[in-house]
This record gives C-alpha cells, structure tokens and sequence, in this order.
C-alpha cells in the first residue's frame, strides 16, 4: 500500500501543463515496423497525419508520433520504425487506423503497414518528470528495456519512483535532458517476454545523451546514500536488457 500511495503522489506533483509529452499515466500502444513500412509511411505522411488528427479531435488519442530507430543494443532487432499512440484510456487505442470505411489508397497503406508490423505492445505510465516549457515532443528518446529481478518488484519500483524520479529532475530542471517517464509493459506478457518495463529519456540534443547521472549528482540529490551501496543494490533489483535510441520525424497533437 505504501508504494501506490507514493505512485500516486509523485503522479499528481509531477504533471504540469505538458502537450508536448502528453503521456503522463497514460496508456501507449507502441507499434515495432520493420524497413518496408518506411518508405510508404513517408511518401502518405499527409494521409496518415489527417486520421490521426481526426482521432484525437474525437478524443480517441492524445497524441501519435512516428519515429525511426537511429540505434539499438539489441542486436537481434528487426524494427526500423516506431508508431506510439498516446491515450489516457485503454480503449483509446483500439480502433484501427482507417477501418473499413476508408478510401482504397487509405486500405492500400493500412494493408502495406501491418505487413510490416514485427509486434506491438500497451505500456501504462507510471511516473514522470518534465522541464517545464516543452513547446513540442523532444527529438530524442532514449528507450530502454529494463526487467525487475523476480520477487523484488516492490523494491523495483522504489527505486525508480523514489529514487532515479528526483535525479531526472534536476537534470531536466538543469537542461541536462527534456524528461523522464517510467512505463509497466501492460501486454504482452509471459515468461517469453525478455522485459517488463521500460524507462525513457528525452532529449532535444544528441549531445544531451552523455549528461547522465553521476555520482557527484546522486551524492547532491540524496546525500544520505551510500553511492556504492545504491549501485550493488540497483543491480540486484534489475537488469537493462536493451536499449533504443530513436529519432522524431513527425506527430500529431
């Protein structure tokens, strides 16, 4: 009980005004598409871009960006581009695209799409910190795959909402980084899933990626921990199983 009521605080006292991100404890339906789909995607840009605006004038969606996949550590990986839908209800995301009603170029492209769908997933964010003053989605987000050792889940979230939440803070309060959030992977779910929650950084500029927490930084954040012993203890808790870094090339809001 103790750690819902801490979610629940740092929810409310970290949302601000933020159109831009739009995410906070919201549901996304993330969508992984190989190369294929980048080349069509691209030259309908415009088609696309007005049903999703379409979709969240009807309240469906928050917000839908496209991104490409600059970089990963999953060597394994077969997605070139990503999809994320934002909603703040689960229902949100359940409709297709253009659904039967659409125009034959609309069904042509929808059917071009789920060819190259790898997989997709429903992560549910949980906790989130922003600079204030986003005008526009950041450029940048640092994905990373993060798996909680099994029978430490309690722990797992602590650590991340208690303790990594206020270091992401002040580098966004510093311009070190645009943000942070804390996402649960809602489905798929399984023993066969390598992850079950992601975290994500958000920067405007590349050169943002290497500002990371240091020691100096979380001896400044929380001066009553032991750094040594908070590296043993964040290592037997979790593992990073992967990370992405991927590139905006367009949304809509």
């Amino acid at each position: 009980m103790r750690y819902f009521i801490f979610i629940v605080t740092v929810f409310i006292l970290c949302y601000q005004d933020l159109s831009a991100q739009a995410d906070s404890g919201a549901y996304l339906k993330i969508t992984y598409l190989n190369s294929d789909a980048g080349m069509p995607i691209i030259q309908h840009m415009d088609i696309i871009k007005e049903t999703q605006k379409k979709r969240v004038e009807e309240g469906e969606i928050d917000t839908w960006r496209f991104y490409q996949v600059l970089y990963s550590s999953n060597a394994s990986h077969r997605y070139r581009f990503v999809t994320v839908e934002i909603s703040g209800h689960l229902n949100g995301l359940q409709s297709l695209p253009f659904g039967s009603a659409g125009t034959a170029e609309e069904r042509g492209l929808e059917n071009v799409i789920a060819s190259a769908k790898v997989h997709s997933e429903i992560w549910n964010t949980r906790a989130n910190v922003y600079r204030e003053s986003l005008d526009s989605p950041s450029r940048y987000k640092n994905a990373n795959f993060m798996r909680a050792t099994p029978g430490r889940l309690e722990e797992y979230l602590d650590l991340e909402i208690n303790i990594a939440a206020p270091l992401h803070q002040n580098q966004a309060n510093n311009g070190r980084m645009d943000g942070w959030n804390f996402n649960r992977l809602v489905f798929p779910t399984g023993t066969s899933v390598a992850y079950n929650f992601i975290t994500a950084d958000f920067y405007s500029e590349l050169e943002q990626i290497e500002m990371g927490i240091t020691r100096d930084l979380i001896e400044k954040v929380h001066p009553d921990m032991d750094v040594n012993e908070f590296e043993d203890f964040a290592d037997s808790i979790r593992e990073r199983v992967w990370s992405d870094l991927w590139e905006l090339l367009e949304y809509v809001e």
